[in-house]
C-alpha cells in the first residue's frame, strides 16, 4: 500500500477540465460493420464512444488544460509543475509530450515530467504533484493532465482489449496550495505488478513498437493468462485490492465507512461486464453505508489515463456535492495498481 505524502493542509483543486471531442462510433454501428460481436458488446455495456479525427492525445491534453486555467482565472505562468500521462501513441516517436504541454499552455518556467502508468496513469501523476508540493515549498501551482487517442488502424478500440472499449480525451486538474472549489483529501494505491503479465502474454520482447503484430490485441495477452489457471487468483486480489484502496483513502482523509458526507463512490469508466462481476462486488462488501455508486461513461468509452478526472468533471458540471461532502474517485491500471482519490467540495 502506498498513500500520499503529508502537507500541512491538504492542497485545494482550483479547477477541473475535460476535453472530448464531438465525434461518436455507437455501438450499434460497430456490430452492424462486423466490429463487434451483439454479445460482446451487451456485456461492454457503452452506447457510444468519443472519436477524436482531429486531434492527437497532448492536443486534447492541452485543450482540456485551457478550459481549467481559464476556470481558475489562471494564466500558464502561473504554473510550477506540468505533469502529463498518457497510455497510447502521442502523436510523434521519440518525443516528449509533457513539455508539448506545458509550452502550449504557456508555462514556459515550470517543470515538466511525464507519467505512464497506462489507465492508473491519472492518479499517478497526481501522486507525483502532490509529491512535489510536500517536497518544495517553491512548487505551489500544478497541471496534471491526461490525453489519449485510441486511432486505427493499429489501435482497435471496440475489440481491442477485453471488457474494456477505449475513447478518446483529454483531462486536466489544477492543484494549489491555497483555495479552490475542492480539496484533494487522499490518494492511496494498491500495487500488485506480478499481474503485468495479462498485457504481455507470452510474447518475446520486440525490438520496436507491433514488431510481431500490426495492432494492438490485449484480448489475446490476457487470453493466455486465463489459459495459464490464474485468473480466479487475480479476480480475487482485484477485489481485495479495490477494498484495500478504498478503506486506506478513507482512513488518510480521517474519514469512516459509515460517515454521511462520503456521498459518491465513481467507478474506472470500464465495460458493464467487468462492473458488475468484479468491481461492483468488491465496492459493495466495502460497507459505505451513504456512498452512492456511480458508472459513468457509457457515452464515452474508457478514457486511457483519464477516466479520474473526466468523472470528477462530470461530478463538478452537476453540482452533486454540497460543502463539506465527499466522493471517491476509483481507478485501475494494467500492471497492476488499484488506487482511490478521495476529494471534498469546499
Amino acid at each position: 500500500m502506498r498513500s500520499s505524502p503529508p502537507l500541512s493542509e491538504p492542497p485545494a483543486i482550483a479547477a477541473i477540465g475535460a476535453w472530448l471531442p464531438p465525434g461518436r462510433e455507437d455501438a450499434a454501428g460497430a456490430v452492424a460493420a462486423g466490429r463487434l460481436d451483439t454479445e460482446t458488446a451487451e456485456r461492454l455495456g457503452y452506447d457510444r464512444l468519443a472519436v477524436s479525427d482531429e486531434h492527437a492525445g497532448p492536443e486534447m491534453a492541452v485543450l482540456a488544460a485551457g478550459k481549467a486555467l481559464a476556470e481558475a482565472g489562471w494564466s500558464g505562468a502561473d504554473l510550477d509543475l506540468v505533469v502529463h500521462s498518457w497510455i497510447y501513441h502521442q502523436g510523434h516517436d521519440f518525443w516528449s509530450p509533457p513539455h508539448y504541454v506545458a509550452s502550449q499552455v504557456g508555462a514556459h518556467d515550470a517543470l515538466a515530467v511525464g507519467v505512464q502508468q497506462t489507465s492508473n496513469g491519472c492518479v499517478a501523476a497526481l501522486e507525483v504533484a502532490l509529491s512535489r508540493l510536500a517536497a518544495d515549498p517553491g512548487v505551489r501551482r500544478c497541471l496534471v493532465t491526461t490525453g489519449d487517442r485510441f486511432a486505427g488502424p493499429a489501435f482497435d478500440r471496440w475489440f481491442g482489449d477485453i471488457d474494456v472499449a477505449y475513447g478518446d480525451a483529454g483531462t486536466a486538474l489544477l492543484l494549489d496550495r491555497s483555495g479552490g472549489p475542492y480539496r484533494l483529501l487522499s490518494v492511496a494505491s494498491v500495487c500488485v505488478p506480478r499481474y503485468e503479465v495479462l498485457y504481455r502474454g507470452d510474447d518475446p520482447f520486440s525490438p520496436a513498437p507491433r514488431t510481431p503484430r500490426d495492432r494492438v490485441d490485449a484480448r489475446r495477452t490476457k487470453m493466455v493468462f486465463r489459459a495459464g489457471g490464474g485468473w480466479l487468483q487475480f479476480v480475487g486480489t482485484l477485489r481485495n485490492a479495490v477494498q484495500r484502496a478504498v478503506r486506506e483513502a478513507l482512513a488518510d482523509a480521517d474519514l469512516t465507512l459509515d460517515d454521511p458526507r462520503v456521498r459518491y463512490l465513481y467507478m474506472p469508466r470500464i465495460g458493464t461486464g467487468a462492473i458488475t462481476q468484479f468491481y461492483g462486488p468488491a465496492a459493495a462488501d466495502i460497507g459505505l453505508r451513504h456512498a452512492e455508486i456511480v458508472v459513468a461513461g457509457r457515452d464515452t468509452g474508457h478514457l486511457g489515463a483519464g477516466d479520474p478526472a473526466a468523472n470528477l468533471a462530470d461530478l463538478d458540471a452537476g453540482q452533486l456535492l454540497a460543502p463539506g461532502e465527499v466522493a471517491l474517485l476509483l481507478s485501475a491500471g494494467n500492471g497492476y495498481t488499484w488506487s482511490c482519490v478521495a476529494v471534498r467540495r469546499d
